[in-house]
Formats: C-alpha cells, structure tokens, sequence
C-alpha cells in the first residue's frame, strides 16, 4: 500500500445555504468554523480532529472539471452520511430532539451492540449518532 502522508480526512457536502449549514453543524452537533470563503461560499469546520467542508451547490471547479456538487434532491437516495462517534446517544438524541433537530426514528441498538440514530440536516443529509458497543 503507497503511503500518502495524511494528516486529516474529511469531506466536502454541496448544500444550497453555507451559512445554515454551518450553523446547523456549529450550534446543534459542536463543530467549530475554522475558516469561510466567499464567491463560491465555503465553510471549512471541525469536529473531533475530522474536517467537514460545506460547498455551495452548483459550482464547477478547473480541478474537477465535469462535476459539479449538488444537495440531494431526493434526500432518500443519499450517496453518503456522516457518522459521529458519541458516548451516549440516546442522550445526544434527547438533546438534539428537544433543539429541533429532525431524526428519521428513535435510537436503536443493532445487533451489533451499542446505539445509532439518523438525524437529519436542513440538506437532507444523513447523520449517524453512534456509540460503539462496549
């Protein structure tokens, strides 16, 4: 296996606002804004030492050409989600809950042991809450 030298993964979601987005991330899961761009807007944020970037739809860029990001327009035929490791989800489930955060259903425990469960962004973005089993 080549040894690329990372220092940090993340990803990059297209979403239609930045400034929602990265609101949304920032006020209900912690993420920190580490830097924002303008024309097209960019928000690079953080979390547990993993980088979420946030793209405005619809740009094309001359390192990528042929591909531009887009929001999910059915946001039941995701590509992706993000999953955050928590210590207790049923409680991270509680709190998110009573801040209005959507989630698809209540938490479960898979067979696998621990607990997951799907909260929804203002995209349509999946976020798994998972505590991994003990």
């Amino acid at each position: 296996m080549a040894a690329i030298g990372a220092t940090r993964c993340g990803v990059i979601l297209a979403v239609a606002d930045v400034a929602v987005a990265s609101a949304w991330y920032r006020d209900h899961l912690g993420f920190e804004v580490e830097t924002t761009f303008e024309d097209p807007d960019y928000a690079i944020l953080t979390l547990a030492g993993t980088r979420l970037s946030l793209a405005e739809q619809g740009h094309p860029a001359e390192d990528r050409p042929g591909v531009e990001l887009e929001a999910p327009a059915d946001p039941s035929r995701l590509q992706a989600n993000l999953v955050i490791e928590v210590e207790d989800c049923r409680g991270a489930h509680a709190d998110l809950l009573a801040e209005g955060v959507r989630f698809l259903a209540e938490p479960c425990s898979p067979p696998w042991g621990g607990a997951r469960v799907f909260a929804v962004d203002p995209d349509g973005y999946l976020v798994e809450l998972e505590e991994p089993a003990t």
